[in-house]
């Protein structure tokens, strides 16, 4: 027999899903609302009439300017547009770098992932990537990205840090912060390979039953940029000395980041797998989902308190 959620499950849903965006200092519009709602089915017309119907709800979260955030928290509107603007500055300013890491042999999906892919640059912020390979050619395609970037002067902010094979595309994390990097992710190319990545992920549904991959929100572009013939031509000529290349790579590159294994700050979120390349050596992934429950936690009490007590003073 099938659960019934309650009005307050509705609530809840609601609550979560803006307190973990204001975790990036992100307030949500209805749509975004809708995709990104945590755990629960609810359309826009719905998500309108829980927020307005619950007292609780709306002494937690305001909505205002078209924008969902945690009351008391207005400047984040203002600070949105503003990275908005920066964001989209930063992209037109790597656009021909970007197209080149797309035509590069053997990739078969380049996404924004993090805050750029939000379009929530900070001042400091990074040009954050996740790729997906054809064939195990994770360490020479992150190899020559990295060239790639050195050659434009932009090896800085160009990070590289997640690459995996097309032949393995399940995360091994399934969790709701995995889930979140998944549907935020904006391809610049291969937007079958993300579709097919989504779908190798099924755990994604069960945090976010309301996303779906294709949608127009969760592409960067919509067409695919032009010359991409070319990548396929360069893979005819490399398919002879590709293998080696690879083990080449493998080898060196790992010694690389072997050397440098004493700074890393979250050794547990790095994977040097033949098949699957993650760099995430200060991986914020604990304290975000431990800040999160904490901020559910204090936020839904304080409305909960707040709406007894106008109760009772009424």
């Amino acid at each position: 027999m099938k659960a019934t959620r309650s009005p307050r499950d509705e609530d809840r849903a609601i609550a979560r899903s803006v307190l973990f965006a204001s975790l990036f200092d992100y307030p949500l519009t209805l749509a975004q609302l809708r995709q990104t709602l945590i755990e629960s089915v609810q359309t826009p017309s719905q998500i309108l009439s829980t927020y307005l119907s619950s007292e609780p709800l709306q002494a937690a979260i305001d909505y205002r300017d078209g924008f969902f955030f945690p009351r008391g928290c207005d400047q984040l509107v203002e600070e949105r547009r503003r990275r908005e603007a920066r964001s989209r500055a930063f992209l037109h300013h790597h656009r021909v770098l970007l197209r080149l890491i797309c035509l590069i042999p053997y990739v078969r999906m380049v996404a924004l992932s993090g805050s750029i892919a939000h379009l929530n640059l900070e001042r400091s912020g990074d040009l954050d990537l996740f790729i997906v390979t054809r064939g195990r050619r994770v360490w020479s395609v992150t190899v020559a990205v990295l060239v790639l970037a050195k050659l434009f002067r932009r090896r800085a902010v160009v990070c590289a840090n997640f690459t995996m094979a097309d032949t393995r595309l399940t995360l091994d994390q399934q969790d709701l912060f995995s889930a979140s990097q998944i549907i935020h992710l904006k391809p610049l190319v291969g937007e079958e390979m993300y579709r097919r990545f989504v779908a190798s992920n099924a755990f994604v549904g069960r945090f976010y039953p309301n996303f779906r991959a294709g949608d127009p929100a969760s592409m960067a572009f919509r067409r695919e940029p032009r010359f991409i013939w070319i990548r396929t031509l360069l893979e005819r000529l490399c398919a002879w000395p590709s293998a080696g290349v690879e083990a080449i790579c493998r080898w060196g590159y790992r010694r690389h980041l072997l050397r440098q294994a004493a700074s890393w700050q979250s050794p547990d979120q790095v994977q040097l797998d033949i098949d699957c390349l993650k760099l995430h050596t200060q991986s914020h992934r604990r304290s975000v989902l431990d800040r999160f429950e904490r901020t559910v936690s204090d936020c839904m009490d304080s409305a909960d308190r707040g709406a007894v007590m106008r109760l009772a003073s009424s």
